[in-house]
């Protein structure tokens, strides 16, 4: 699996903490690196590649702005600031995105999808088809593309395959953290799904196939804005 760094440069704990809690709930992310301040952040740039930077104006010393414009080259940069009057000049100097605070996580994914262009379909993601999952006493294999949805069972997990039912010797939780991240998505204490098995959704299931699944509330935002991150059919 290809995982992506980025650099969180904010001198507010909380807001610095939003942004950790967004990018946990997001696949092919590592932990992010924060910063408070621009001196730290340009020796940690001098020294280090980061994929995207999540970058604050108003900082202690010197303006975000500066940082822009301190390096040569156009960097990943995805500005969040409280300040609407910065955004014509970030834009000039080749911003990524501006996200004004407080922001929500499908307006966050929006900026990624943005700033990263990444899609589902890229086989690039994930090197493993498949995996094995234990049923009775035996291990047997099987692959992603062939899993419908999954549906916990007390301490078993049920796996649909083609109409097809097998339970598996797993918990749903073990499931959600073994299976790739960008191909199942937990929408339900009681569901996950394939991502390219969903028909259609709204506000309250989601429909895989000829079943309809219950989309939980408190899943339903990181849902949605999920798949607007993933839904890059034009990108490479």
């Amino acid at each position: 699996m290809q995982y992506r760094s980025c650099l969180i440069i904010e001198d507010s704990g909380p807001d610095a903490d939003v942004l950790k809690e967004y990018i946990a709930k997001t696949p092919f992310f590592l932990a992010p690196q924060v910063c408070s301040n621009i001196l730290e952040a340009s020796t940690l740039l001098q020294r280090q590649h980061f994929d995207l930077i999540f970058l604050d104006i108003k900082l202690p010393g010197q303006s975000g702005l500066d940082l822009l414009r301190l390096f040569p080259k156009p960097l990943p940069v995805i500005v969040t600031t409280a300040y609407p009057e910065f955004a014509v000049e970030c834009y000039d100097l080749s911003v990524a995105d501006y996200l004004l605070k407080p922001f929500t996580f499908s307006r966050f994914t929006r900026a990624l999808n943005r700033a990263l262009g990444v899609q589902l379909a890229s086989n690039s993601l994930t090197e493993d088809k498949y995996i094995f999952l234990k049923v009775g006493h035996s291990m047997q294999r099987f692959d992603y593309d062939a899993i419908d949805y999954i549906q916990a069972f007390g301490t078993y997990c049920k796996v649909f395959i083609n109409q097809k039912v097998v339970v598996v010797n797993e918990i749903i939780s073990h499931l959600e953290n073994i299976l790739p991240k960008q191909k199942f998505l937990r929408i339900h204490k009681s569901y996950l799904t394939n991502l390219a098995k969903i028909n259609s959704y709204n506000y309250r299931s989601v429909v895989v196939g000829s079943a309809k699944l219950p989309l939980g509330a408190s899943y339903r935002e990181k849902f949605e804005g999920f798949l607007n991150l993933l839904d890059r059919r034009s990108e490479v």
